[in-house]
Formats: C-alpha cells, structure tokens, sequence
C-alpha cells in the first residue's frame, strides 16, 4: 500500500474522493485518511465533523470510510470525483514508480500489475510488455535492452502528458 508521499513528491493535491478510493480500493494505507485531515487542520482549513473526527480515529477502515463518504456526498459529483481520483492515483504510483524503481525489469513488471490493477486503461497500452505495438516498431527486430528502452521512452511519454495535464512537479 501507498502512502500519502505519492502524492507530495509530485505536488498533486489530493481530496477525499483521492483517499477513499485508496482506501476503499486497499491501494493506498488507512493513515492518509488521518494525515489529510491533520494537514488541513494545520493550514486552518474549514472542516466537517466528520473531517474532525478523521483526524484523531483512523483505525477501523469501515468507519473511516463511513465518514468519507459523508464528506463526499455532502461535495456531490461523487461519480465524477471518484473517477478523476482513480486516475490520480494511478498517475501518482506510476510516476512514483518510475522515480524510484531503479531495476527497470521490476519497473516493467510492476507498471504491469498497475494496468491489471486499474483495469487495462487503454492510455497504458503502448507501455505494457506484453501489449501489441500500436505504432510501426517491430521488436522482433530488436534487442531485448532495444525494447525495453523503448517501452520507458513509452511510459516517459505518458508520464509527461499526465504531468502536464494534472500541473505536476516531480521531486526527484
């Protein structure tokens, strides 16, 4: 499970739908629930009771998932938020792990499990090894070091247009 530094080292601004469906989905850990509230309190944020609540009982994942949901149908588009949410985070692991993941064979496998993960998003398809090449490169022509550079130059472009599109800063 990811934390909440997934999404500090990008600047992405995370909001409640971000941490229920991380919750929900098991793919981010129960204390982001707890550290946003917290952060908001810090920067004198208005905040619900449920908000308050949040940000001192985090430890029954039923009930911390109760009150966001409160949070969110009191902000409504709930639908819409959950869906800009799902990307999100799925931006924000995946970049997280290109920063990271030094192997780029576990790199590779791991954006695999991503894309099963998140349902085979037809915007990741150019990047998963074992996907058909939309384009005219042929890696039976290639070495093996020749494709997977080219599935990272793949996933490096899909990584900047995710970047520009959401207004993220990657802290390297």
């Amino acid at each position: 499970m990811y934390g909440i530094n997934i999404f500090d080292k990008i600047k992405m601004p995370i909001d409640w739908a971000i941490v229920y469906y991380g919750i929900n989905n098991e793919i981010l850990s129960i204390d982001i629930a707890q550290e946003f509230a917290c952060r908001k309190l810090e920067h004198g944020e208005q905040m619900s009771e449920e908000e308050l609540e949040l940000s001192w009982n985090s430890k029954n994942r039923l009930d911390v998932l109760e009150l966001i949901e409160k949070i969110l149908d009191i902000q409504g588009n709930i639908d819409e938020s959950i869906e800009k949410a799902k990307d999100k985070i799925r931006i924000a692991i995946i970049i997280y792990l290109r920063d990271t993941e030094k192997d780029t064979t576990k790199l590779l496998e791991q954006i695999d499990i991503i894309y099963a993960d998140f349902g085979y998003p037809v915007d990741m398809e150019n990047f998963i090894s074992y996907m058909p090449n939309n384009d005219e490169y042929i890696p039976s022509n290639h070495t093996f070091e020749d494709n997977r550079n080219y599935l990272l130059s793949k996933l490096d472009d899909f990584i900047d247009k995710k970047t520009e599109k959401y207004h993220l800063k990657r802290i390297i």
